[in-house]
């Protein structure tokens, strides 16, 4: 089902330029802050028991954290693999067919504008991948960490789920403060990168700047 998602998005990219796929560099070297153990069972069927946490690495050499937005692949650390960057349509178009749930894209905006600035250890690291798998995976509307609904998060850590809940929780009034991208592998577990999206008064300033630096110019150029 995955697979088929993607080829889609894909095929729709190989039409326009500005869906052009980015092939990537990925190196990871292990969890940020440590890991906490968590069960995943999706639709009734147990998928297994996963190391949930921040990952640290390299993209295209360059240091980065990521987490984990597939729970059907496995990943091992250590060596290189290419992945592909999506661009935020092709994220958008991915996350809306199976078995993603279809709101996923925007609480996923939600929850990095929200929670991201607080993940500084294992419990808050492990916190914030319950939270991400469970907008991706739930599908009834109603996010929260344990066995209700059809995605289930159990054996988790106390701390690590009363800290998911209380950022799920506040999704609601959150605003879509980042853009995503999937970083896509057709055999290992797909990553997710978020950008803080610039606030309008920061474009008021650039465009300010702007205007001050061209005046600065043309006088320059008029005395000459």
């Amino acid at each position: 089902m995955k697979l088929r998602s993607v080829m889609t998005v894909l095929a729709l990219g190989a039409a326009s330029p500005a869906f052009a796929v980015d092939t990537v560099d990925v190196f990871l070297s292990g969890f940020k802050y440590g890991s906490k153990q968590v069960t995943i069972t999706n639709n009734g069927s147990e998928i297994g028991t996963y190391g949930a946490g921040e990952y640290k690495g390299t993209l295209n050499g360059q240091s980065f954290s990521t987490f984990c937005t597939d729970v059907y692949q496995s990943l091992n650390f250590g060596p290189t693999h290419q992945y592909e960057r999506l661009m935020v349509d092709q994220t958008q178009q991915l996350w809306g067919d199976v078995p993603y749930n279809p709101d996923s894209y925007s609480l996923v905006s939600k929850l990095f504008t929200t929670a991201y600035s607080s993940v500084n250890n294992s419990t808050t690291s492990a916190a914030f991948q319950y939270a991400l798998w469970e907008l991706l995976y739930e599908k009834t509307g109603k996010y929260s960490i344990g066995n209700s609904g059809t995605f289930w998060l159990t054996g988790t850590d106390g701390g690590a789920a009363a800290q998911a809940n209380s950022w799920l929780g506040s999704l609601a009034s959150a605003a879509e403060g980042h853009s995503i991208q999937s970083l896509y592998s057709g055999t290992r577990q797909d990553l997710v990168i978020a950008t803080p999206v610039p606030e309008p008064e920061t474009y008021a300033l650039a465009l300010v700047s702007l205007s001050i630096v061209a005046g600065y110019a043309r006088r320059k150029r008029d005395k000459s």
